[in-house]
């Protein structure tokens, strides 16, 4: 005899459900103040029908945020587990099919993991033109002697004994939301919902993993001061790192005369720990350098990547674009990726050099008119005189307050006339703006979920869709 069955159906608020309960025949209205505790609620209601049947029941539920679909058997002695999958019903005669395996949703040009309710929604359009060849030419232009071209992608197995393709994530528990909160609580193994936010999250992850092609250069750049270059050079590395491992990644402060990067990460370099006093210990780049001797120069982050000062206390000289090429030459013998975060002066010969040798370009545009107009201003010159740059560039809308909402709608459009590919949407961050130090634990969980997907979208320009 199989299980009685109480189903639950909860509406899209979240805070109110339906259940029908076999042993009274009737339906129950349930309550709750959040989604975690309707769910509470629900299972209370679930125990108290198991204990006065004396049997084992089945929960289904459907509906919700994040909770459907979800089939569970509930003991008397108040033991949770997953219910057995249940075959679809199939005609008589018919041949049983698979369903094929969903896909996430592929990659979009805005990164917007926040409240729609709070927020407008913003019209973000793509250039009319296809940008897939000219971004093919960029990884294949030869830039400093080094072949950018990525390794040909192998062909697809065509036996048929050929294993099927796993949507990363897939076999993993959720952690995240009320699928997440369960497992950690009643020790389930839900699986998320093929659509969730933690599984668009799970495949941005598997895209940051990806080999890349070459040594790569990511150059974060707006000639405006205070518009955030630095906490979003220090994020993105640190979210790298924090994916690809440690000892991949390096941050610079490549501002000529020295930026902020050393006050805003978690560990600050010690003096002699700074870009002059590498190259003065390693003249010549083309000379091997033991990792235990780069590291000498380094200073390692809680989330395992690597930052150098730029010029610190000498005012008389400056750094210069032949330094930022030494730089990146020496570090490329034991890393994978340097993220450059430049000054405020497009004539520095380190800000040139950064943005030419960029693989990408990631463009802070805060909702205010003057940050809007230098970043269209310095993206319209680098159009003009610096090839394909266009195609390697992302630009990121963030919030804050004091906000002008107008300047989205006009500065999207300035930028689609231009020809970026990508606009990129980040919701607002107050340790960005409060000046103080950064690490990834101490974020919102919304922005360090925006800051996978933006992390994403810069490696897809280094390696292509």
């Amino acid at each position: 005899m199989s299980a009685p069955q109480m189903t639950v159906a909860i509406d899209g608020g979240g805070r109110h459900a339906t259940a029908y309960v076999p042993s009274q025949a009737a339906t129950l209205d349930l309550r709750g103040d959040t989604e975690q505790d309707l769910m509470t609620a629900v299972f209370a209601q679930a125990h108290a029908e198991a204990r006065s049947s004396g049997r084992t029941i089945t929960v289904a539920v459907s509906g919700g945020a994040d909770t459907a679909p979800m089939r569970l058997e509930v003991d008397p002695d108040q033991t949770i587990r997953p219910a057995p999958e249940q075959a679809p019903p199939q005609e008589s005669g018919a041949p049983i099919r698979e369903r094929p395996q969903r896909r996430p949703a592929g990659g979009t040009p805005v990164v917007r993991i926040q409240d729609e309710g709070n927020e407008p929604t913003v019209a973000v359009r793509l250039p009319a033109t296809d940008l897939t060849p000219a971004r093919a030419a960029v990884s294949a232009e030869r830039e400093g002697g080094h072949d950018r071209t990525p390794p040909a992608r192998p062909w697809r197995p065509v036996s048929g004994l050929a294993a099927p393709e796993i949507v990363p994530g897939t076999g993993e528990p959720a952690r995240l939301g009320v699928r997440g909160r369960l497992n950690a609580m009643l020790g389930l193994s839900l699986a998320p919902k093929a659509q969730s936010p933690e599984m668009r999250l799970r495949a941005a992850e598997s895209v940051i993993t990806r080999a890349l092609p070459d040594f790569s250069v990511i150059t974060v750049a707006n000639p405006k001061g205070g518009v955030g270059k630095t906490p979003f050079a220090v994020a993105l590395t640190q979210t790298l790192a924090d994916l690809r491992g440690a000892s991949t990644v390096v941050c610079a402060d490549l501002g000529e005369v020295g930026g902020s990067l050393s006050n805003r990460v978690a560990v600050r370099p010690s003096p002699g720990n700074d870009i002059p006093a590498l190259l003065a210990a390693h003249p010549n780049p083309d000379v091997a350098i033991r990792p235990s001797a780069l590291s000498q120069h380094l200073t390692r982050q809680p989330s395992g990547e690597d930052i150098i000062a730029g010029r610190r206390g000498d005012r008389t000289s400056v750094l210069n674009e032949d330094h930022a090429a030494h730089l990146a030459a020496i570090v490329a013998q034991h890393r994978d990726i340097l993220i450059a975060d430049t000054g405020n002066n497009p004539l520095a010969g380190t800000w040139q050099w950064a943005v030419r040798a960029a693989d990408a370009v990631v463009v802070p545009v805060p909702l205010r008119w003057d940050a809007a107009d230098a970043a269209e201003e310095m993206i319209t010159e680098l159009a003009s005189t610096t090839t394909h740059v266009l195609q390697r560039t992302i630009v990121v809308i963030t919030a804050g307050p004091g906000d002008a909402p107008m300047v989205e709608q006009d500065t999207v459009e300035a930028l689609r006339d231009l020809g970026v590919p990508l606009v990129a949407r980040m919701p607002f961050e107050p340790l960005f703006a409060s000046g103080e130090r950064l690490a990834l634990s101490r974020l919102q969980p919304h922005t360090r979920a925006a800051l996978t997907r933006l992390t994403e979208e810069v490696v897809k320009t280094i390696t292509g869709p």
